[in-house]
């Protein structure tokens, strides 16, 4: 149910034989803020917060004031009405007619149910925030008022609850005495269609482009983004060009929302390994791609903002306007309405920035748009992209070195519109990739004590388990089937899993030529070291835990 049927059901509250209705959902999804809009212009309202509220009689003392005396000044500070009675006639004359009766009651409770009984027309009392409740708070004493006040003259009572949010505790209580207290309870999925966005200060053009295409539930998490942008916006105050900052409006919704309601954060299953390509698709600033695929501005500026955004660092004034500089230089003739000698007088620059390229992405990225140019242009490009072919391959081979290895198991290029470009990628992947395999081969044949030994033995126990890389291992790992890759002799504690990887990779990956291997070497070693190598095959086995 849309949150719009709130002001629906609401509107004919009157006409309804409910006493009390429970609107359920979740945070931010427009439960209070329909019910709000729809009692706005009614006078006979009672609005109180379970959030803060110190015991279940305070919810007399707040109708005792806001319906009986129409007066908002309670808050939710007063003691019992024996003291407040003394200043009952400064607030409201409307009680001089009860004075002779007040002085004689102790509780708010009988002071509102007797001054209730005045009441003419519907009198509504809403209730919001019931799952946050304090633990000072009897639930069930709460459900007793409310019971309560349903008896009264008049008295409607509207309550706004997310109880998924309930501790274990209250949820037992409230499954116990809902069906009682409550007449009917309405579950809200969905927010509101229908939404005055300029109360919520937030552009009503761009927010409703913006949910046609991304389902945002969470009216808070809107609020948040347009408060983040009235943050940022502050630091663009010289720029006047509104294209520009209608993208950086869109960033800065894109951030907030994607971090608090993670549209597009895929769920890994527990049962499977988390990849690389898991881990970048779950990143932050990829998902917020997500928002921007038609935007100008550059990579950079978004990078920028989610930085600010994590209180990683502060907006300068020349960054953000070497931004708008992009910005405005993205704004040229696009190259698709361009001739064939204005395409042939631009790619020398393309292919400067692609040899000029610090990072994979941008490599592709510029390799990429040289490439596609020039085979539209008929112009001949293959040494030009064996060039980039061999920056490519060093720099994956950096990365790879460096621990980077994403960049050989997965990488996103969905954005390449090149086929050779593409095809030059998974070449070299595969290339950089089986060099990998074989310098952590070389590595562990050279040495098996050590932190690098430790991290390449772990890489190779993983790549073992990938059926891409399985083949070269089989095909190169010959050279480990011997006593240095045991655990014999004088060993550190911190070498124990080192030997541990290389085994696991070993044994199952040819178990007789391991068999045959292991028989021969404890013909020649120690008790202690026969020891330890039975006792990392149970563990390998799983006849043992570690």
């Amino acid at each position: 149910m849309k949150a719009d049927c709130i002001k629906e059901i609401i509107g004919k509250l009157n006409e309804l034989p409910y006493q009390c209705i429970l609107f359920d959902g979740k945070w931010g999804i427009g439960k209070t803020y329909a019910i709000d809009e729809t009692l706005k212009d009614c006078e006979n309202v009672c609005r109180i917060s379970m959030f803060g509220l110190e015991g279940g009689r305070q919810i007399y003392h707040e109708a005792f004031f806001q319906l009986a005396l129409k007066n908002s000044m309670a808050g939710k500070v007063s003691e019992t009405a024996a003291g407040i009675l003394e200043s009952i006639s400064a607030i409201s004359d409307k009680v001089g007619f009860a004075k002779d009766i007040v002085s004689s009651v102790a509780k708010e409770r009988e002071l509102f149910l007797l001054l209730s009984k005045k009441f003419h027309s519907w009198h509504f009392i809403v209730i919001d925030d019931l799952e946050r409740i304090s633990n000072k708070v009897d639930l069930e004493n709460v459900l007793g008022i409310v019971e309560e006040l349903k008896q009264c003259h008049y008295i409607k009572i509207i309550i706004a609850a997310n109880l998924r949010e309930l501790t274990d505790f209250n949820r037992t209580i409230f499954e116990k005495y809902n069906e009682k207290v409550i007449d009917r309870i309405y579950h809200i999925t969905e927010r509101p269609d229908k939404v005055e966005w300029s109360k919520l200060g937030i552009h009503a053009g761009f927010i409703e482009d913006f949910l046609s295409v991304h389902q945002v539930k969470n009216l808070r998490t809107l609020q948040k983004a347009q408060n983040f942008y009235d943050d940022v916006i502050l630091h663009f105050e010289t720029i006047k060009n509104q294209h520009f900052l209608e993208e950086v409006r869109l960033i800065c919704f894109a951030i907030v929302v994607e971090s608090i309601d993670r549209l597009y954060y895929k769920e890994v299953d527990k049962k499977e390994d988390k990849s690389a390509y898991d881990e970048i698709r779950n990143n932050l600033e990829y998902r917020v791609s997500n928002y921007l695929a038609s935007i100008k501005s550059s990579k950079s500026l978004l990078t920028m903002l989610l930085k600010y955004y994590n209180n990683e660092t502060a907006l300068s004034k020349d960054e953000i306007e070497t931004e708008y500089q992009l910005f405005l230089e993205a704004g040229k003739k696009s190259n698709f309405y361009k001739t064939d000698e204005e395409i042939r007088l631009l790619l020398p620059e393309i292919y400067q920035k692609a040899l000029q390229a610090d990072s994979v992405y941008w490599l592709l990225k510029h390799a990429d748009e040289y490439a596609f140019w020039s085979d539209i242009i008929k112009q001949e490009n293959r040494q030009e992209l064996e060039e980039l072919r061999k920056k490519l391959h060093d720099m994956l081979w950096s990365k790879v070195m460096a621990g980077e290895d994403n960049y050989i198991n997965y990488y996103d290029i969905w954005h390449l519109s090149s086929d050779q470009i593409k095809r030059i990628y998974k070449e070299e992947r595969g290339i950089v990739g089986t060099a990998m395999i074989k310098a952590f081969i070389k590595g562990l044949a050279k040495k098996v004590t050590g932190k690098e030994a430790y991290e390449y033995s772990y890489k190779l126990r993983q790549y073992f388990n990938n059926t891409t890389y399985r083949k070269i291992i089989a095909e190169n790992i010959a050279v480990l089937y011997n006593s240095s890759s045991f655990p014999i002799g004088d060993i550190l504690s911190e070498d124990y899993y080192t030997y541990y990887n290389m085994i696991y990779v070993l044994y199952y990956n040819d178990r007789e030529r391991f068999d045959s291997c292991v028989e021969e070497i404890k013909k020649g070693c120690d008790h202690m070291s026969a020891y330890r190598i039975d006792n990392l095959l149970k563990e390998i086995r799983g006849e043992v835990q570690l």
